[in-house]
């Protein structure tokens, strides 16, 4: 099935897979025809009229615990089995399973290897340390969910791709959110290891492309209602031994800068992530889960967690964060230190 009369040619070009290889991440507007993005949409609210659209629920421990206002349909649970009623339900997002999401990895994949086969037949030696490439894994279907915030839902800050055995490589939202305006709220805010932090408005047919395992990020408190769908794509490379184990091999710096690089590189800084981040890690893990008013000054009392369970939430935080200092105290001392200049200086 593809979709009638509607452009689904994708604002990718090879100038913003450079800015992701180079930032880790990378911010395309007009990243969708816009009749396609407002046939997204409008399915989307037929979606939700339907009653597809679940309560979001994220892990956090040994606790499933549920994002207030927060509401999402996974595309990726829907399968060949399913019936022509759900085929006509779905109307464009059907074409984005089958057709556009696949395209969007190889079109990625594509420019991403463009990207090193321009790097290594230049003359001029790079000054700049790049992200490695992406490797997806362009057999794969990638994963795609469709999110509602109705108002008042945030998201803490957490990579994509925590570890094994999630194969998420890279992570594109796309937001669909015509009257978006400033002071609405539900701002996604990149924070790349030890470098300045960036706040990205969910602006109409806007994408953000980021590494899935490597670049720490959260949404901000929505005041109005916002729409977003996200394409996770897998990768051939993710998740190997050393992007997942700390070892004492690995600790052998010659300097704190020579540290920072390698962090900042490397998806092992998700290990070190929650201390170096302790205060920012907690601050918005407990704004998602109280909530705040939504857009008609309902309170998420009745959605969010109890006292108890937020008690164990702190402690749970904490006992995770002082089992990594304990073991890393200097390094992670330093790295908040360098942290806290970055904050004050932005």
């Amino acid at each position: 099935m593809t979709t009638p009369n509607l452009s689904t040619e994708l604002g990718l070009t090879p100038d913003a897979i450079a800015q992701l290889r180079n930032n880790s991440f990378t911010v395309v507007d007009d990243f969708l025809p816009l009749d396609l993005a407002n046939q997204l949409l409008s399915d989307a609210d037929n979606l939700n009229s339907n009653g597809h659209f679940k309560q979001h629920y994220f892990q956090f421990g040994v606790s499933a615990l549920a994002k207030p206002f927060v509401y999402e349909m996974d595309l990726s649970a829907l399968d060949g089995r399913m019936g022509e009623a759900m085929n006509n339900n779905l109307g464009s997002w059907k074409d984005m399973i089958d057709n556009i999401g696949p395209e969007f990895v190889k079109k990625v994949d594509d420019l991403d290897k463009q990207f090193d086969n321009d790097a290594s037949s230049t003359t001029t030696p790079s000054t700049t340390t790049t992200t490695p490439a992406l490797s997806l894994d362009i057999n794969a279907r990638p994963a795609i969910k469709i999110q509602l915030n109705t108002g008042g839902g945030s998201f803490p800050w957490h990579y994509d791709n925590p570890g094994p055995p999630n194969l998420r490589a890279l992570t594109c939202v796309v937001y669909l959110n015509p009257t978006w305006k400033d002071g609405d709220g539900g701002e996604i805010v990149l924070w790349p290891f030890l470098s300045k932090s960036t706040k990205v408005p969910p602006l109409h047919r806007r994408a953000v492309l980021f590494y899935s395992d490597r670049v720490l990020h959260r949404v901000l408190p929505s005041k109005k209602r916002r729409v977003c769908f996200t394409i996770w794509s897998p990768g051939t490379n993710v998740n190997s031994k050393r992007d997942v184990a700390l070892s004492k091999d690995v600790l052998q710096f010659t300097s704190y800068d020579q540290a920072v690089q390698f962090f900042s590189q490397s998806p092992l800084q998700r290990v070190i992530s929650r201390a170096v981040y302790s205060e920012e890690y907690l601050e918005s893990l407990l704004e998602c889960i109280e909530g705040t008013r939504g857009v008609d000054g309902e309170d998420a009392a009745s959605e969010s967690v109890s006292s108890a369970e937020k008690e164990r939430v702190v402690k749970q935080h904490n006992a995770s964060v002082m089992s990594i200092v304990s073991k890393l105290r200097p390094l992670i001392d330093e790295f908040r230190r360098r942290k806290e200049c970055i904050v004050h200086a932005n």
